[in-house]
Parts: structure tokens; C-alpha cells; sequence
């Protein structure tokens, strides 16, 4: 008797749930998930930012992200178009390279107090009335904040804030980062600046002549 019960327990195979539903393929399921819901605009966390495009951060479109291209274009290097999936969480695996490394970057808990530093950063950068050293001023009182030091230490370079100032002369044609120190040690901080500057003092400065000063008579400064 006791042989036979080992037998049978060691014979005994159990019977398969015929009407059980079958597993969901792992593929399945990464599928559905990273199906796009909508788009989230992060804005680039850099004090280079225009303003425009730091107080569109978190702005959400439906739309296929070719009808979003033209913004990109406009904006480009100020910002990433992330997708999302229905459930509120990125969809990874539709990111691009770009996308992926902008994401990672500039992820976490400190963007928000990072963004809120760069908006009023870019509110007193791009002021019409205030003179460049009124700026200057304001911008060392606003990153020696307690509620903004911390996070103005993770963004700010070795040279902040002239370098924001000085990339900012590059735009205009012809000026390229090495003249535009020169402009700035030289007095000439804004475009404008450069621009009213006489014939004279422009001449005054290494690589600067009469083909360029012409050229940047020619452009028009916002």
C-alpha cells in the first residue's frame, strides 16, 4: 500500500486550466504602453534660453509632431517636443536620441526651481529699459538668493554672467565669439551697443574693418 501512494504521487502530473485565458506576450504589453497620448514641451534649462520659449514648458499638443516641426525650427536648440503615454509617463522607447538626452538631462526634482531662476533671469536680460550694468546688477542679486543659490550653482559657468551678454553679440553677422569678447572688453555689451559705436572705435578693435563695419551698420537689432 504504502509503494503504491509513492507511485501514484510521483506519477501525478496536474491537468492545465483549459479555460484559462492565455498570458499577455511581453511585446503586447510594451506595445499598448508606449502608444502616444500627447506631447509635452521641455523647454532647454540654460540661462542661453529666450524667454519665449521657457514660459511654454510643460505646454501640450495632440497633434502628429510633424505639425509641431514649424515651433522646433523657430526654437531650434531651446527645446524638445517629449512624447507621453496615456498613463503620464514618457514613451521612452518613441524618443530620439536628442530627445533622450535632453530628457535625462534636465529631468528631476530641482526644474522646477531651475525653471522659475531662468524665467526671471530672461525677464531682466531681455528688458528694454533696463541698461546693461542695471542688469548686471539685478542678475548678481538674483542668484545670490537663498531660495535660487543652490540651483544658479548648477547652471551658472566659470565666466556667468558676461558669457550670457558676449554670446548674445554673436549675433550679429560677422562676430564670432573672439570678437565678441573684444566688443565686451572694449565697453561695447549690446548689440546696440556695437552698433552705435562710431566708425572709429569699431576700427580700434583687432579684426574689425571697414567691410565689417559696414556689414554691421547693415543688420537690423531687435
Amino acid at each position: 500500500m504504502i509503494w503504491q501512494r509513492i507511485r501514484s504521487l510521483l506519477s501525478f502530473s496536474p491537468r492545465l486550466e483549459r479555460d484559462a485565458p492565455p498570458l499577455p506576450s511581453d511585446e503586447t504589453t510594451v506595445t499598448s504602453l508606449q502608444t502616444i497620448a500627447y506631447w509635452r514641451y521641455h523647454a532647454r534649462l540654460s540661462f542661453q534660453t529666450p524667454l519665449t520659449y521657457l514660459k511654454r514648458d510643460g505646454e501640450v499638443r495632440r497633434q502628429h509632431p510633424p505639425e509641431l516641426q514649424p515651433m522646433q525650427r523657430s526654437g531650434k536648440g531651446c527645446g524638445d517636443w517629449i512624447p507621453y503615454r496615456s498613463d503620464g509617463f514618457v514613451a521612452v522607447a518613441e524618443l530620439s536620441s536628442t530627445q533622450m538626452e535632453s530628457w535625462t538631462a534636465e529631468s528631476g526634482i530641482q526644474r522646477e526651481p531651475k525653471l522659475r531662476l531662468l524665467i526671471r533671469f530672461r525677464e531682466i536680460f531681455e528688458s528694454k529699459v533696463l541698461h546693461v550694468d542695471q542688469k548686471l546688477m539685478q542678475i548678481y542679486a538674483l542668484v545670490d538668493q537663498d531660495g535660487f543659490r543652490a540651483v544658479a550653482s548648477s547652471l551658472m559657468g566659470e565666466h556667468f554672467p558676461d558669457d550670457v551678454f558676449i554670446a548674445e553679440l554673436t549675433k550679429l553677422r560677422g562676430i564670432g565669439l573672439q570678437k565678441a569678447h573684444l566688443l565686451w572688453n572694449a565697453g561695447l555689451r549690446t548689440p546696440a551697443m556695437v552698433q552705435a559705436a562710431s566708425d572709429a572705435e569699431l576700427r580700434g578693435i583687432r579684426g574689425i574693418g571697414p567691410k565689417l563695419i559696414a556689414q554691421i551698420r547693415s543688420q537690423a537689432v531687435a
